[in-house]
């Protein structure tokens, strides 16, 4: 067995192994299987962006397993990240794992590292923590129905007025690098050295959705990366708008412009034939936590751990007397 850089042309294998150890993951803990298959495309944004940071174990020429690494400015994740069943509990797990901490600590110097894993999967903590990454906190998947209703659009549209709020779509910016600073100085905000950049990018360039800025007086204060990309190969389309990441400024204390970017959202979404929203919030952020699920109407979808490596202290994740709104969905 060895260690490879991913290739273009290993995808095919390596959603055949994905997939393969996912459906086992499925059927060993929860009594069932699942083979959903990600298109090609899903992936390749990612190995493009990372091209020396995503894996492949190879036996002699087969893929047995793979993963990939992902940059937000100095916050590096890791994920998806899987090994064919076939050739679990070997080890093989682990060298894949070694190999792209060492990516992202030698070559990009993150201060933090992260990963997201399933808070019953004891084999997956376990190895997580031989390795160094502690658990933080949960991760809460939220999903709500869109409700775009005339009484709400008023609503929406008279708080936009008195506010001054502007929408933008990053797609039609006029100048996107100051749009760049201007979200990495919010972003970088509240996580130091955080930056959404690479998936803002990946929206724009590979269509994979849009990015909504929020402006008032003509000054960025929110957005939201949002997703409308069709990810696997049996679904005809994805009912749920994913917005990926969501940013307001941290001096902003009104839940009514989380309300309204949210808002803007679901209008996106609709307009996509969406008919759900998805996002996820760490429970640590629980004042928009709590709005969320009391005032916007979400739903607990699942919790998943967030697990880091080379951070502060775990307290500072603690921020459940702040109104502070970030969310971040660590999927690809």
């Amino acid at each position: 067995m060895r260690i490879s850089r991913m290739q273009k042309k290993h995808i095919p294998h390596v959603i055949e192994v994905l997939t393969a150890a996912f459906s086992d993951w499925f059927l060993k803990r929860r009594g069932r299987s699942r083979s959903r298959k990600r298109k090609p495309e899903c992936f390749y944004p990612y190995l493009d962006i990372e091209s020396e940071g995503c894996f492949v174990a190879l036996e002699r020429t087969q893929v047995i397993g793979a993963i990939f690494t992902h940059v937000w400015g100095k916050f590096g994740w890791i994920g998806t990240f899987g090994v064919h069943p076939d050739f679990q509990e070997k080890g093989i797990g682990k060298e894949l794992m070694l190999k792209a901490i060492k990516y992202l600590d030698k070559k990009k110097n993150v201060t933090t590292l992260c990963l997201e894993t399933m808070p019953d999967s004891s084999s997956n903590i376990g190895l997580y923590s031989k390795l160094g990454f502690k658990p933080a906190f949960l991760t809460i998947r939220l999903n709500k129905p869109i409700t775009v209703t005339s009484k709400k659009t008023v609503a929406m549209k008279e708080f936009a007025e008195a506010y001054d709020l502007e929408v933008v779509y990053f797609s039609q910016e006029e100048n996107k690098e100051d749009a760049f600073t201007r979200m990495n100085w919010l972003s970088s905000n509240i996580v130091n050295g955080l930056d959404h950049k690479s998936e803002i990018i990946i929206g724009d360039e590979y269509n994979f959705g849009e990015t909504i800025l929020l402006k008032r007086e003509g000054f960025i204060i929110g957005y939201a990366v949002c997703r409308t990309f069709v990810r696997h190969d049996n679904d005809q389309s994805e009912p749920y708008l994913e917005i990926k990441n969501l940013v307001i400024d941290k001096d902003i204390k009104n839940p009514m412009v989380l309300d309204y970017l949210l808002y803007i959202c679901e209008q996106y979404g609709e307009e996509h034939g969406k008919v759900g929203v998805r996002l996820s919030i760490n429970s640590s952020y629980w004042l928009a936590y709590q709005h969320l699920i009391n005032n916007y109407g979400f739903h607990i979808r699942s919790a998943i751990l967030r697990m880091v490596k080379f951070s502060e202290d775990i307290k500072s994740y603690d921020h459940s007397s702040e109104w502070i709104v970030i969310c971040s969905y660590l999927i690809m």
